[in-house]
């Protein structure tokens, strides 16, 4: 019996021990006050089961089952629920070829995850992936629960500033006094992005942007600003762990589809568009809007579901109107007027691409237009080739470039790559966008 005894003290001494190590990484205990005692009878957790209850989870589920964010991963990135292969695509020599990575930090909840704990994704990439779920946005617990001084962040992985994709040197903050804001959690990736290679960047004159040889893009002439489109065949470039290529070559180059799709942000905040030299009409200042000032992410996009839907509110991220009504009295008329004029604007942006074919391809009109760059060779007048292929292992430099394009060109192309890939068609920030498609049409006369 003694002998029992004793085997089961050390079995209990090395749980308890055990027990100390079962801490979670992101759990930071912040010290309080002792609670006060309890009511005789009553269920100590009866105010905490109003959130933390099943009843009260799965609406939850089911709403955020209906948002792009769950739906979302079948069309981006080509993740599913049930997971893909999102590692980085690499040559035989062990260099970089397609950098999966980068898309990651959005596009998966693992590279989510990863880039707001380690501030980058997994340098790798990743085996298996899923779209971003309540994890990804909340992480697994809350921050301290005292909402007074944290503010009632309901365990969200980040509230403060984030990088600046475009130029990660710098932070954004969606927070107008520069503290803490829910809203960070969605800036963190509808904002302006690079390409994978983070060659094209905004064309101004102080992103300073350089080719792969390290030439400036932005140069002056006697007609003005001009801005070189380029596109080079080279050794792929050393990037994180994988080496500088020796046998294979990559092709690098500005001439994509401009800024990313999905910058909500920055329009919201009234950044990023670029107010053009020689034109009359002039962008509002940076977080003026009144939808900046006096709404949010959260509250125009998780409002309170309307009366007598399921699909409206909440998780869906859908817009519910039911924040609007308090500054507009028939949102949903307002909005479906506002739309077709903003469809309007687009359609005079677009004709004035049109008129200018030296330097844009256009097909179709309108909101439902592909405006694209005409990035040829000024010298031959040809366009970029496409063969040889990016992993060709014939030695040589390939390198082609256009440099006579108007700079202003080139920004009117990004300001209307800014606008039209905002789903929104210009609500988040009304004045910020029609002036932004008005600047444009100025100067492309």
């Amino acid at each position: 019996m003694k002998t029992v005894k004793q085997t089961m003290l050390v079995v209990l001494g090395l749980l308890f021990f055990s027990l100390q190590g079962c801490t979670h990484d992101e759990y930071i205990p912040v010290p309080g006050p002792p609670g006060e005692n309890g009511t005789d009878g009553v269920s100590g957790t009866a105010s905490c089961e109003t959130c933390h209850s099943v009843a009260h989870k799965q609406p939850i589920i089911d709403a955020y089952n209906l948002s792009t964010h769950f739906l979302g991963g079948h069309v981006y990135g080509g993740i599913t629920p049930s997971g893909s292969d999102q590692r980085n695509s690499v040559y035989a020599d062990g260099s970089l070829n397609s950098n999966r990575a980068f898309c990651s930090q959005c596009h998966s909840q693992e590279g989510y995850i990863d880039t707001k704990k380690y501030g980058q994704p997994n340098p790798m990439g990743y085996d298996m992936v899923k779209q971003i779920g309540c994890e990804g946005c909340h992480g697994t617990v809350h921050r301290s629960l005292n909402f007074a001084v944290d503010g009632n962040d309901f365990g969200l992985r980040n509230i403060a500033a984030v990088p600046q994709k475009i130029n990660p040197g710098f932070f954004l903050n969606a927070s107008p006094t520069d503290g803490v804001s829910s809203a960070n959690t969605c800036i963190g990736c509808h904002q302006a992005r690079p390409d994978s290679n983070g060659y094209y960047k905004r064309p101004v004159i102080e992103a300073g942007e350089k080719d792969a040889s390290g030439n400036v893009v932005i140069t002056n002439s006697p007609t003005g600003p001009l801005y070189r489109y380029w596109s080079q065949r080279k050794l792929a470039d050393k990037v994180g762990p994988y080496p500088a290529g020796t046998t294979f070559y990559k092709i690098y180059s500005n001439t994509g589809t401009s800024v990313h799709a999905s910058e909500q942000g920055d329009l919201w905040m009234g950044i990023n568009g670029i107010d053009i030299e020689g034109t009359t009409t002039r962008l509002p200042a940076a977080k003026t809007a009144a939808h900046y000032k006096s709404a949010s992410c959260v509250k125009c996009h998780m409002d309170t579901p309307k009366p007598g839907t399921t699909n409206t509110g909440s998780h869906t991220f859908k817009l519910s109107f039911q924040t609007c009504v308090t500054c507009h009295s028939s949102p949903e008329t307002l909005l479906t007027t506002f739309h077709a004029k903003f469809d309007a604007e687009i359609a005079k942006l677009v004709a004035a691409f049109a008129a200018k074919p030296t330097y844009f391809t256009v097909s179709g009109t309108g909101v439902s237009a592909s405006v694209s760059i005409k990035a040829y060779d000024s010298t031959t007048g040809l366009p970029f080739p496409t063969t040889p292929g990016s992993g060709n292992t014939t030695p040589g430099v390939w390198y082609q470039s256009r440099t006579d394009f108007p700079l202003k060109y080139s920004q009117a192309y990004w300001n209307y790559k800014l606008v039209i890939g905002d789903e929104g068609k210009g609500v988040h920030n009304p004045l910020y966008v029609m002036a932004l498609i008005q600047n444009s049409i100025e100067a492309l006369k």
